[in-house]
């Protein structure tokens, strides 16, 4: 007898190797990213993304799905997967007088999943929780005295969740699991002032840093019914705990002359001068989040689903969080979406293996400029290609999404997101004979 090698793990290691730093690069160029952790990122892999970022009630034995701890038990004793996958982004800024456009590729995430037993299965990955990038100036003229001032702001970063998780049947159309997850990153702003017309005035830089780090723990819970051949709905819940993170605060104020000195060469000296600068360490909090969701469709073939998340980032202190203009506020958000496979069976005909995917969403963003509640919302679609007979697959995905106003001298961003991932299916334990 001869145990079949798990390649699977092997690729799992060595792309966690390489992916990780990947991820952690900037991945967005949004102005709302300069307040409190940034743009939370969209939760799920392909198929999710496609279905307009649902999940919690998606219960496929060939995807993973880590929105909802509970589904990882969806898969056989002997089936383990492999997802790993990539963004591309394009954001288009614009103003009542100037536009802007950015363009980005990156990796998105890595993860596997594999079964313990007959009813217990294990998840684990690395995806992206928030980013931050911009890069923002602001001119002024004083009228009075004729002196021009630019204001700077520059920030990137991001942090990492790595979750590691474990599912169960505990009923025969029940599945519970928990997450733990580890966020880690490091978040960097930068203030400038500046007055392009006069250079003998010193330039104010003030800088930020932020390391994080710390585990919070998530639950949930899946309930299935498959009537006869051609129905199914399926009930989820998930619950994230409240989250303290381990935050160190590095900050430090400094004044630049750039005008001549006036020293003799000779002389070492820095026109560099600290004004401030210290080192703290305080906490940063992300409040429970809970989300409801519900699947209905027809087993193999049809898909509809629905999910709703609330997380009242109003009611915890974030005061190391704060800058002038921002606040905190509740957050919700609604996401729908279809999946449709012709016939998953079919002998002929390609199209009739594809899965065709559709959906949308609607969210009340936790930022807060002056009395306006940042809103997101977009549409999403894409496909699922299953690679031969096999249950591998690719998933592309594209989001087209807006957020902002042009009211009150605010900025509306428009955006899109390609999501390319591969889901790789394997068997471990399979044993073979041989004569």
């Amino acid at each position: 007898m001869h145990r079949k090698k798990n390649r699977i793990s092997i690729l799992a290691v060595l792309f966690s190797i390489l992916v990780t730093p990947a991820i952690s690069q900037v991945n967005t160029y949004s102005p709302y990213t300069r307040f409190g952790l940034g743009d939370l990122a969209h939760g799920g892999f392909g198929q999710s993304a496609a279905m307009g970022g649902t999940g919690l009630a998606i219960r496929d034995a060939n995807k993973l799905n880590y929105m909802n701890p509970a589904a990882y038990a969806a898969r056989d004793s002997m089936s383990v997967l492999l997802d790993f996958g990539m963004t591309g982004y394009m954001n288009d800024y614009r103003t009542n007088r100037f536009s802007n456009r950015w363009y980005n590729i990156n990796f998105h995430h890595i993860a596997l999943s594999i079964p313990v037993g007959n009813n217990f299965a294990l998840g684990t990955g690395i995806v992206p929780y928030s980013s931050v990038g911009y890069n923002i100036k602001q001119e002024y003229d004083d009228l009075g005295t004729g002196d021009a001032i630019d204001y700077y702001y520059r920030g990137q970063g991001g942090i990492l969740k790595y979750f590691a998780g474990i599912s169960a049947k505990a009923f025969e159309r029940v599945s519970v699991g928990v997450n733990m997850n580890y966020l880690l990153g490091d978040i960097s702003r930068e203030r400038a002032l500046i007055f392009p017309r006069n250079p003998g005035f010193a330039e104010t830089r003030a800088y930020e840093e932020i390391n994080i780090s710390n585990v919070y723990f998530g639950f949930g819970l899946q309930y299935r019914e498959v009537i006869g051949e051609n129905f199914f709905f399926t009930l989820a819940a998930t619950y994230d705990m409240e989250a303290k993170l381990n935050s160190a605060f590095n900050n430090a104020i400094t004044n630049k002359f750039v005008g001549s000195s006036g020293f003799i060469d000779s002389t070492l000296i820095t026109n560099i001068f600290d004004i401030t600068s210290d080192v703290s360490e305080q906490d940063i909090v992300i409040p429970a989040k809970t989300g409801i969701g519900l699947a209905v469709g027809i087993p193999g073939k049809l898909t509809v689903t629905a999910d709703y998340y609330q997380q009242d980032w109003q009611s915890v202190d974030n005061s190391s969080l704060y800058t002038e203009g921002f606040d905190l506020a509740p957050s919700r958000s609604m996401h729908a979406g279809v999946e449709y496979t012709p016939d998953f069976e079919a002998f002929r005909g390609y199209h009739n293996l594809m899965s065709y995917r559709v959906g949308g969403y609607m969210k009340d963003a936790y930022v807060q400029v002056g009395d306006y509640q940042l809103k997101d919302y977009g549409i999403t679609f894409g496909v699922g290609l299953p690679l031969g007979r096999t249950r591998s697959s690719m998933n592309v995905a594209f989001t087209m999404g807006t957020r902002g106003t042009l009211e009150n001298n605010l900025i509306k961003e428009n955006y899109g997101i390609l999501t390319f991932s591969v889901t790789l299916h394997d068997l471990w334990f399979f044993k073979r004979k041989f004569d």
